[in-house]
Parts: C-alpha cells; structure tokens; sequence
C-alpha cells in the first residue's frame, strides 16, 4: 500500500503515526512545494526520504500552516528551498521559538528531548498577512489566512478544491486551545467554510468532508458561547461542554487573548 494518499492528481497527504500528523505534498513536473516539515531534523529527514521514493522532482517550496514546533521545526532540513508563511509565523517563531522548544521539551518523555535540542529554528523566509497565490505548472494555490483561531498565524493552502486546513480543523482528538483565540474561533471556520472545497485535510487525523468542518465550527460556538455564560455568572467551572473539562478549561485561560 502506498503510504502517500494521492487525493487528486499530483496532490498527497501522508498520515505520519507520530502525532498522527498530515503533512501534504503538491507535486509538479519540475518541482514540489511541501505543506509543513514535521517536528525537528529526525522526523524531518525522514519526511525528505518519502517524498523521494514518491517523486524525482525536488522540494522547492515550504509551507508552514502556523508556527508550532510539530509543522514548522523541520524546516532547517529544507535548506534550499523557499519558506513560506503568515508574516505572524515569522515573527512568533523569531520571538517565541526558544520559549516554544522548551516548554514542548518539558511536557515529552526524556527520549524525546536531544532531537529538540538540536533543532535549529528557521522562520518563513516569504510571508504575507492575507493571502498569496503560488503557481506550479499550471495549477493555482492559494493560500489565505481567514482569521485567528489555533493560533493568530493559521494558514490554509487551496488547491483544486482540496484545502489542507492545519490546525484549524483537527479529527480524531479536540481542537488545541493552548495558543488559540476561542471566542474568534468559529468565525474564522466560517469563512473557511465558503471555500468551494471537497476535501478537507486537517493537521492531524483522518481527511474530513464540509460537514466535519460544519460540525466542528459549531462545537467551536458552543465553547464561546460557554465562555461568555461563565464569564456573566462567575461560575468556577463549566456545565457540560462538546469536549472535556480539561480542554474547556484551556479554552477558558485563553478568554482574555487579544
């Protein structure tokens, strides 16, 4: 079986079982662009050799959907290749880079830890803050940012109605609260949501459809919505919520995110 899921024509998603991660590939006659290089060299390097096995033409283009340490800290194993990114990627992994590898190195097992340290940190070298389009052969891909969710950096890639979403979308486990805006969360899902696309790539778990997107969205409205209700009672803790207490208490700490 081909590890690489060709979900149109020259466009590929591999599932990497660790952190059940997506990474996507747009191949071209002469050249690949990759969307995301895993989470430091190791992992990196290994994305390098499967994309290899799958096709001749160099990797000459990085995406970064947002900045965490697991989509952007194998960039440095893309040393020829232009990296592209929100401009706010840049500046958070310029910024806050060494506080990310750090506060990651201290919540993973001890046998997790060397190959963090030896990253070498490397921002986007190509940024913008509303959208760009890439062109490869004859194909268009577009990349926007439709506001603040996971992060304030989340980029989507679309191309031939297929939308590799980061982060923005996660399946398989609860949407990521601990750099995210909540209460702007589902407003920006919403104008994902009219993009014209029929497959759906989240950053982690399985591909999705329009209605996931939709379902997620709306427990995303539930999680603000819950935040306001607390906020207005001076509740101490949340009533039943679409995700579990722990993640709806990260959700509360970023309520005041600006």
């Amino acid at each position: 079986m081909n590890p690489w899921d060709e979900l149109a024509d020259g466009k590929f998603r591999r599932r990497y079982e660790t952190l059940d991660q997506n990474i996507g590939l747009i191949v071209g006659a002469d050249e690949t662009i990759v969307i995301d290089t895993r989470s430091h060299h190791v992992h990196a390097d290994e994305l390098r050799d499967d994309i290899a096995r799958l096709t001749k033409a160099p990797v000459t283009t990085v995406i970064n959907t947002h900045m965490h340490w697991d989509h952007s800290f194998g960039n440095a194993r893309f040393p020829d290749c232009r990296i592209v990114g929100h401009v706010r990627c840049r500046s958070r992994l310029i910024g806050d880079g060494e506080r990310m590898r750090t506060s990651t190195i201290a919540q993973l097992p001890e046998n997790c830890h060397e190959p963090l340290r030896d990253v070498e940190i490397v921002p986007p070298d190509t940024t913008f803050e509303e959208s760009m389009t890439l062109t490869l052969d004859d194909r268009q891909i577009r990349l926007a940012f439709f506001g603040r969710g996971h992060t304030d950096n989340d980029v989507a890639v679309v191309v031939d109605g297929i939308l590799f979403a980061g982060d923005l979308i996660e399946q398989g486990a609860p949407p990521a609260f601990g750099d995210s805006y909540p209460r702007e969360w589902p407003a920006t899902l919403e104008q994902l949501l009219q993009e014209a696309a029929s497959v759906w790539v989240p950053g982690h778990g399985n591909v999705v459809d329009r209605q996931f997107v939709l379902t997620q969205r709306n427990e995303l409205s539930e999680v603000a919505r819950l935040i306001e209700q607390r906020q207005a009672t001076n509740e101490d803790t949340f009533p039943t919520g679409p995700y579990s207490g722990a993640v709806l208490e990260q959700a509360w700490e970023r309520r005041t995110a600006t």
